[in-house]
This record gives structure tokens, C-alpha cells and sequence, in this order.
């Protein structure tokens, strides 16, 4: 082959990176013509017959021949070859960073995922109790089984729904944030045992009539225990220092009046976290039950700032009743606010955080994350909850000088079952 044509190969039959589409397993040199020292007429690919690739593949494969064909053919084939292997390289670096965004994003994913799957499972046993010890008086015609798994009533058997939680609302007539001494840690002005059934969706509140009559726990101002008395419910969270030893009093109080139903969470609130609560969640809407102070009968308002405390807080205390229509409002509030909350819950689920974090400096409770955690999850992706507002039955009275609300045994341990037991 002619100088010539060696050029003309070299400079026109390189392949370069810009010009490579496709790299083929071999290079496709161009035919020169039958006299080797014409200038060769070029042909396409497609021009090449069977018989041409026969002859380039028998060159390729060839060791002991080397012609200028094959020189060429094996030095452009190299050239391919450094070009693959390049590309190769880049390929290899770009994946091994897809890989460890990739790897980062689900070591964070899983760690958030786990850290939320152990708070879940952590409230769950935070906030259910399986060790019951139900005590029915004797007053009621009941036969308690099992520590109170079972209960039989009137001929039918009944037993506890242990799917259903506790927490008790306390709305407290004292700042939270003042010391105190056993005794003057304020009272309970709102009192409310909220059933969740989280199997169901369904959320049940019993209100409890601050003037209820029960067993409370006394306690000297230095906090030692002096014993047992009846009286109005409202006063045992006095008898603490104004945060969890109130609470606890509290607590207990309720839980004998409700036979001892395990009662694992409480939350507290002072007269101005109310107006913070309510403002967190842009005002409530409300139709008042009765005239009292600014509100008139059968009027709508939205309520912000104080006017939510005025609301739920007002009474006229020259009447032995007006606990119980305070009560009414107080109940007419509690289901727009739950309503507006969980609307709120439902579209941003990070609003749960916003109003516990919003009512923290005027609340008391021992709800913390893996509770919290738990709660959200059912309001969130357990489609809400429906509520129903109860009063627990009775009659309210005096003793001459004090209200005292007396409940129906046998109507509220009717109501009682209904909510904590299935029947079997």
C-alpha cells in the first residue's frame, strides 16, 4: 500500500470520541482498489458484502500475517478500544455517586422510620394498661371477673375493651408557673375523662361536674398524708403543689368515682392557655347555650384571645346550678375546638406539635414524644376520630352552704360499661 494511502487512512479512518455513535467489534478499514498504488475509491459500510467482512475477520484473527490492512485495522481497534474503556471509567463514577446518595438517603430514612416505629410501639405501652384492678360498690348490682376483664350485669356478661385509653383534662383556676403549698395549689374548674377507642376511631368525654362528690386525699401543707375525706372533686388537686402532686390527687380521685379504670395520662391546663390554645388554632366558633356576661343565647361568635377564657371560665355564683350551665358551655367549646384542632391535625400533621408545643408554658401532663407519637399516628392515618360529649348523670344540691353534684350510681355505671366494656 502506498504512502498515500496509508494517510488517507490515518487521517480519514480514525474514529474519534466526537465521531463514535456505535463502537463496533472491529474497525471496517476502507477497500483500496485492485492496484496498489491508486488512490482506493472509499465504500460505505452498507456497500461491504458478506464476503468482505469474512476477509476482514479472517485478517483480524490472523497472527503470523500482518499486512498494512491489518496493521492499520489493529491499530484503530486499539484506539476504540482506549475509548471504550474512558467511557467505561466515567460510568463507573457517576454510579458510585448515585450510590451513595442514594445509600445516605435510605440510612436516614430507615433511622427516622425506626426512631418513629420505636415511639409508636412506645406509646402504645405507655398508654395501655392490661393489669386491671375494677372495683364496682356495693351499691351496684354488679359481679366483677377477673380483676375486672369481665363484669356481669343484670344477667349479661360484659368485657373490658382494652383498645380504649384514658386521659384526663384538667383546666386548673391557678397559674401553673406559681409555687405553692399543699393546699393551695388552685382548683379544678374543668374536669374531663376522654375514652379514646383506638380500634373504632371513637372518642368519648365524660364530664365530671366540678362540685362531684368523692374520696379525696389530704395532705398537710408540708405534704404529709392526713387521711381521707368526702368532698367536692374540684378541691383535691388543691391539695398538691399546683403541678404533678396535684395532678396525681387528683387523679386518683377521679379514678374511684370511675371504679378504679387505669388511668395512664393526664394534661393540665391554667386559665391563660386557653386564650394560647385558641388562638393556635385561629379561633373557635361557638353558639352560645346561655346569656351570661357579654354572650347572649342562641348568638354565634368567634372566639379569640380572653374572650375563649371568658367563655368556658364565667358563672354566676349566686346559683347553685351555675356549674352545670357553665358545664354546658364548656362542652359546646370543647367540641368545636376538638373539631377545628383535627381538621388542623389532618391537613399538616406537624400542627399537633405546634399546639402542644403553644400550651406547654401553661400546662402540666406527663404526655411526652412516644405518647404524642402514638396519638398523632391515630388522628392522622386513622381517618380522625368521631367524639361524643357525655355528662355523667346525677343531681345537682347543696349542703346549705356548698354545691355538691351527686351522680346516679346506676345510670353512670350504665354509662360506664358502655363506653369500657363490649358485651360477650
Amino acid at each position: 500500500m502506498s504512502k498515500q494511502s496509508e494517510e488517507n487512512i490515518s487521517q480519514e479512518q480514525i474514529p474519534t470520541e466526537e465521531s463514535i455513535d456505535v463502537i463496533e467489534p472491529y474497525y471496517k478499514p476502507e477497500r483500496s482498489s485492485g492496484s496498489s498504488g491508486g488512490s482506493g475509491e472509499k465504500k460505505s459500510h452498507e456497500e461491504l458484502d458478506t464476503e468482505d467482512y469474512k476477509f476482514l475477520k479472517s485478517k483480524k484473527s490472523s497472527h503470523g500475517h500482518h499486512s498494512h490492512h491489518g496493521h492499520h485495522s489493529h491499530s484503530h481497534s486499539h484506539h476504540g478500544h482506549r475509548v471504550r474503556k474512558r467511557r467505561r471509567k466515567k460510568m463507573k463514577t457517576w454510579k458510585k455517586v448515585l450510590l451513595i446518595v442514594v445509600s445516605v438517603i435510605l440510612a436516614i430514612a430507615i433511622a427516622v422510620a425506626g426512631t418513629a416505629i420505636f415511639l409508636v410501639n412506645k406509646g402504645y405501652d405507655e398508654l395501655f394498661e392490661t393489669n386491671l384492678n375494677v372495683v364496682v360498690p356495693e351499691k351496684v348490682p354488679a359481679t366483677v371477673e377477673d380483676e375486672g376483664d369481665y363484669i356481669v350485669y343484670k344477667g349479661a356478661s360484659y368485657r373490658y375493651n382494652k383498645d380504649v385509653t384514658n386521659i384526663l383534662f384538667m383546666g386548673i383556676d391557678k397559674n401553673l408557673n406559681e409555687e405553692n403549698d399543699a393546699g393551695t395549689g388552685g382548683q379544678v374548674d374543668v374536669i374531663v375523662m376522654i375514652a379514646m377507642n383506638v380500634k373504632t376511631h371513637k372518642m368519648t368525654m365524660i364530664a365530671l361536674p366540678r362540685d362531684t362528690m368523692a374520696e379525696v386525699a389530704l395532705y398537710s401543707p408540708s405534704g404529709h398524708y392526713r387521711g381521707m375525706d368526702t368532698m367536692q372533686v374540684c378541691l383535691a388537686y388543691a391539695y398538691g403543689d399546683g403541678k404533678e402532686t396535684s395532678c396525681d390527687n387528683t387523679v386518683s380521685s377521679v379514678r374511684k368515682i370511675f371504679y378504679n379504670i387505669p388511668v395512664k395520662t393526664y394534661y393540665a391546663l391554667d386559665l391563660e392557655g386557653i386564650s394560647a390554645m385558641n388562638d393556635c388554632v385561629g379561633g373557635i366558633d361557638v353558639v352560645s347555650p346561655e346569656t351570661i356576661g357579654e354572650f347572649i343565647e342562641g348568638e354565634s361568635y368567634h372566639l379569640e384571645g380572653k374572650q375563649a377564657e371568658h367563655f368556658v371560665r364565667d358563672r354566676d355564683k349566686s346559683s347553685f346550678d351555675s356549674s352545670l350551665k357553665r358545664l354546658e358551655r364548656q362542652k359546646v367549646y370543647a367540641n368545636s375546638f376538638l373539631s377545628t384542632m383535627l381538621s388542623s391535625i389532618k391537613s399538616n400533621i406537624t400542627s399537633s406539635v405546634s399546639i402542644f408545643n403553644d400550651s406547654a408554658p401553661y400546662s402540666c401532663t406527663n404526655l411526652n414524644a412516644a405518647k404524642v407519637a402514638y396519638l398523632a399516628k391515630e388522628f392522622a392515618f386513622g381517618g380522625g376520630m368521631d367524639t361524643e360529649m357525655l355528662t355523667a348523670p346525677g343531681k345537682m344540691g347543696n349542703d346549705g352552704e356548698h354545691a355538691e353534684y351527686k351522680i346516679d350510681d346506676t345510670a353512670f355505671f350504665e354509662q360506664f360499661l358502655s363506653v369500657y366494656y363490649e358485651r360477650v
